[in-house]
């Protein structure tokens, strides 16, 4: 991987990217976006509601007290969303991004059809009932579809076409359970076990997705509700002893189930666990028990041992609509990794508050190991991944010719505000990025291109490239062909990244 020192001239050099860009490439100031620094700022979603269960509005920020393990912390910005209209924006021709495309006051939803972590008829009634709740053409805040199998798939990306939702349910058809113990157990909705497993497949492709949802939505601003509709989550949050050569080995998942909450709380996402189960006689205590520990931190419900799945769904999709966000920044300044506890309190009687009971102290500025970030942007490249937007840009692609030595040329564009700048001894502002191309061809495995840029900026530098992008560049020697390309950027400092997708024909 060949790394480019970028300093002073970084600046400059953004100009000339913009320059060499196609037509059609903005270089004008990025949508608002989270700056992301080395305090910590704690982001709080809060639900409120009467005893009717109906939303309470014209609440202030003097209104609300926000403790952390006890100690009062001072509200540094509050914010209140109700629903309304979504605006929609599109990329300019010619221009690949990963940015969120809607925009708007209230919350977004996802709906995940668990296939892997379900009993096969169960998953079948499910997708049954949810194609008939989206026939009465609800009216929706914009909503995505994922599928989890294997790997995580994107059904539908958001939108608030009912129809279109309806559709790609009605079609979807998945590759089927993978760990039945008889036949006789998938048909039989008394069978108390069921084909139901907490197996190591099964924990592997939850917590995957769970950590790339977390990873792909964290770039939308606002509160996210997560639809998961599955038998269970196949984490058992009490240690299970296992043989293994005469010697008894204890498997611990709560510290997977730790990160998994805290990734979901940093993202904003609040997680709706809504058993595909319904009424049953199977025993799936423990996973039922670790998806609503997730529910509780997140600042979601759970909708368990129930027949009307459209029910969970419907009122999944309404609950927090209406909210408010509290941030502050925490007092308590040692990152120890240990769980803070939040508590709210209203001034008001009779109004019941919903949201995330506290996060890990993880400091803001260490990243993931390595290996863990190595393999989620592994699979986020992979060619069918949805887009991942916890770091945001654009990109333009130019297509081979003698300027460009024959090789097909991708200029990124990447919002600085979601790049973790650090103020080092040298008092220059420092950031690493990585900037990828996989290029997939009809059939083979992908090419490939990666390079690192480095940063080193002075004060006033640093502050106008806040108002540009950061530039970056890859190049691949392609043969004639169409191709997928899977784009990507991750921040070396948080291993966090961003990735999209473009299709190209090489002449």
């Amino acid at each position: 991987m060949r790394a480019a020192t970028v300093g002073v001239l970084l600046v400059l050099s953004v100009v000339v990217v913009a320059q060499n860009n196609p037509p059609g490439q903005s270089t004008a100031k990025p949508a608002p976006t989270p700056l992301r620094a080395t305090t910590r700022l704690v982001v709080l979603d809060v639900v409120a509601v009467d005893e009717k269960g109906q939303p309470v509005t014209g609440l202030k920020a003097e209104d609300f007290t926000v403790t952390e393990d006890g100690a009062q912390q001072a509200i540094a910005d509050f914010s209140f969303h109700s629903p309304g209209a979504f605006a929609q924006s599109a990329p300019r021709a010619g221009i690949v991004t990963n940015a969120p495309q809607f925009s708007g006051h209230s919350c977004l939803n996802v709906i995940l059809l668990d296939a892997i972590n379900t009993d096969f008829s169960n998953h079948a009634y499910a997708q049954d009932q949810l194609v008939k709740f989206l026939d009465t053409n609800p009216a929706i805040q914009p909503t995505a579809v994922y599928a989890l199998e294997g790997n995580l798939k994107l059904l539908h990306d958001f939108t608030t076409d009912t129809r279109a939702l309806r559709e790609v349910l009605a079609h979807y058809k998945s590759l089927g359970p993978t760990h039945l113990p008889t036949v006789e157990a998938a048909a039989s909705p008394f069978e108390r076990r069921g084909t139901f497993q907490p197996v190591h497949q099964g924990r592997s492709a939850a917590f995957y997705a769970m950590s790339f949802l977390a990873e792909g939505l964290g770039g939308y601003p606002g509160r996210k509700n997560l639809i998961w509709i599955s038998d269970g989550f196949p984490l058992n949050l009490f240690p299970d002893a296992l043989m293994a050569d005469q010697a008894v080995l204890i498997e611990d998942f709560s510290p997977a189930m730790e990160k998994i909450a805290d990734d979901l709380m940093e993202a904003q996402i609040a997680v709706y666990p809504v058993s595909a189960a319904g009424v049953s006689q199977v025993d799936q205590f423990n996973a039922q028990t670790a998806m609503s520990s997730l529910a509780q931190r997140t600042g979601g419900k759970t909708f368990f041992n129930r027949n009307d799945i459209d029910t969970g769904v419907r009122v999944s999709l309404d609950d927090g609509a209406t909210y408010y966000t509290l941030e502050y920044y925490p007092q308590n300044k040692k990152w120890d990794q240990k769980f803070r506890h939040i508590q709210v309190k209203l001034v008001r009687p009779g109004v019941k508050l919903q949201y995330r009971d506290g996060y890990y102290a993880r400091n803001p500025v260490t990243p993931y190991s390595e290996n863990i970030a190595a393999q989620q942007l592994s699979n986020a490249l992979s060619i069918n991944a949805p887009a991942a937007t916890a770091v945001i840009f654009k990109a333009a692609i130019v297509q081979p010719s003698a300027t460009t030595q024959n090789k097909l040329v991708v200029n990124f564009a990447v919002d600085a505000h979601t790049v973790a700048f650090q103020r080092g001894a040298d008092d220059l502002q420092h950031a690493s990025l990585s900037c990828i191309v996989w290029a997939y061809p009809g059939k083979g495995d992908p090419v490939r291109s990666e390079g690192t840029s480095n940063a080193a900026l002075k004060e006033a530098d640093y502050q106008q490239l806040m108002q540009s992008y950061f530039p970056c560049q890859r190049s691949l020697e392609l043969k004639p062909g169409q191709y997928t390309l899977r784009l990507g950027v991750i921040d070396q400092s948080t291993n966090l990244f961003g990735t999209s997708t473009a299709q190209v024909t090489v002449p």
